[in-house]
């Protein structure tokens, strides 16, 4: 049976050829002579269905004109003659949900397929393609580019082979005539990842600076939980498969401020390779009704699309405050944290059936959170980060010292014995107010010496004090009278 897509792009109906600027019927005229052809098969493409044909609430009056019209064309298709050329309408969308429910039923767009964020398998396939044409150095394994490539769909991959070329190219401009050949190292797919990310992540992500481990003083017991939580399920997901082990669908982090919170997160999705999705009160809390929950919800469906993926709630009482009581607000109206709780929860309890997702959340005052949240399945495992001891507190001085020049008077054993209840933030403002004392004294000076870092100790105090860190730790959130919805 012979077929054909009507007409090229000039017959294909879209939004740029059906739309609200065309005169009056317009429109009923490019719809009905689109499939003009008598050819025994025919197919005809309208691209961004959702657009053409969005929800009820969401149309304006051609737009309703518009669906009515391919309503009436589609159910005239089923019923034409047989002696008629039999005409097959295939429509694309990138909103499946935004489309008009009468356009999803049976004998008008009879199936749905969905084409996925391609798998691993798929990813290397996909870049083997785009780089048949390159020279690419012995040490390129594609394997290892298209592992960390989460998310990445095959016009990200082609863009980031394009830039990996790029800097190639740019980089042999600069040796000699001799050595002028242009091969791709795998530093070039490194950079180049940096600068091209996946586009399903765009608007709900944000740049977050590289962090690992050993970022992070101190808290080798925490670290090492982490490590078994959150990269264990992700790097070893064959594994668990295996044992018939279910992974920790959330992992709640509470603690003073300034105790490496946040850090601890980031550093969990480096080291799991997991694309991370940071959201904090401020960025859900809208002057527009239902603003945040669609963010929220936007938000789990890309981590999905992108897995593995980390979603990190910063200030986690603010998105999930503990409810007024049993029947909510006395008012009758839901407020904007009972509708993000509310959301929150069915998006969490929908992981069940996802793969590779991961809920990280963050909070300094973990009493404000919602019981229903701290149950198995959700926020599975609540850990405690204290500030540091002195152990820690002396690593967090080295880590933050380490492109300093330090005197060799400097004994950071010493600092770290005589700064007792600081936090990490604290030791780093330390840290940059020796430095600043060093160039009070001389700014030509070239070291920083014991001097400086005492003058620096006697000009700050330690944002915690014994009473607050006893009432962080005494905070038993995992008790189970506190877990009843």
């Amino acid at each position: 049976m012979e077929s054909r897509l009507t007409g090229g792009r000039q017959r294909r109906p879209s939004r740029a050829t059906v739309g609200h600027s065309r005169p009056f019927g317009s429109s009923w005229l490019i719809l009905s002579s689109t499939p003009a052809s008598p050819v025994c098969s025919a197919s005809s493409g309208p691209e961004g269905c959702c657009s053409m044909a969005p929800l009820a609430p969401e149309r304006r009056e051609n737009e309703s004109r518009i669906v009515g019209q391919l309503l009436t064309l589609m159910d005239g298709n089923k019923k034409a003659s047989k002696m008629l050329p039999h005409i097959v309408v295939v429509a694309s969308t990138n909103r499946i949900d935004a489309v008009d429910p009468a356009l999803r039923r049976a004998g008008r767009f009879d199936s749905e397929v969905e084409v996925a964020v391609p798998t691993v398998e798929e990813r290397l396939l996909i870049l083997k393609l785009y780089t048949k044409n390159l020279h690419l150095d012995e040490k390129v394994d594609l394997q290892t580019v298209a592992a960390f490539c989460n998310g990445y769909v095959g016009a990200d991959l082609e863009a980031l082979c394009r830039e990996a070329a790029k800097l190639a190219y740019h980089r042999m401009l600069n040796l000699c005539e001799g050595d002028k050949v242009l091969k791709l190292l795998m530093e070039d797919w490194e950079c180049a990842r940096s600068m091209v990310g996946p586009s399903i992540t765009r608007g709900v992500t944000k740049e977050i600076s590289i962090v690992s481990w050993d970022d992070i003083g101190g808290l080798k017991d925490l670290k090492k939980e982490l490590q078994k939580v959150v990269e264990w399920p992700i790097k070893h997901a064959a594994a668990f498969s295996r044992l018939g082990i279910p992974p920790v669908r959330g992992v709640l982090l509470h603690g003073p401020p300034g105790c490496s919170k946040t850090t601890l997160a980031k550093a969990a999705a480096h080291a799991a390779q997991a694309s991370f999705f940071s959201l904090s009160g401020a960025d859900l809390y809208s002057k527009y009704v239902g603003e945040g929950e669609a963010l929220l919800r936007r938000t789990f469906q890309k981590a999905r699309l992108a897995s593995p993926s980390i979603i990190f709630f910063d200030e986690a009482d603010a998105i999930a405050p503990k409810r007024t009581g049993p029947g909510g607000n006395s008012s009758g109206n839901a407020t904007v944290g009972e509708r993000l709780l509310s959301t929150l929860l069915t998006e969490m309890d929908g992981l069940e059936l996802a793969t590779g997702i991961i809920v990280l959340g963050a909070t300094n005052r973990p009493n404000a959170i919602d019981a229903a949240l701290l149950r198995p399945g959700r926020f599975d495992k609540v850990l405690y980060v204290p500030p540091p001891d002195v152990e820690g507190r002396h690593e967090i001085l080295r880590i933050h010292t380490r492109k300093m020049k330090l005197g060799e008077d400097v004994d950071l054993w010493k600092v770290a014995e005589c700064t007792e209840l600081f936090t990490g933030a604290d030791l780093e403002g330390l840290c940059r107010e020796a430095g600043m004392a060093a160039l009070r004294e001389d700014i030509s000076a070239s070291l920083i010496h014991d001097a400086h870092f005492q003058a620096a100790r006697s000009s700050l105090s330690p944002s915690l004090t014994k009473a607050v860190v006893d009432e962080y730790s005494k905070v038993d959130i995992n008790d189970p009278s506190s877990r009843k919805h």
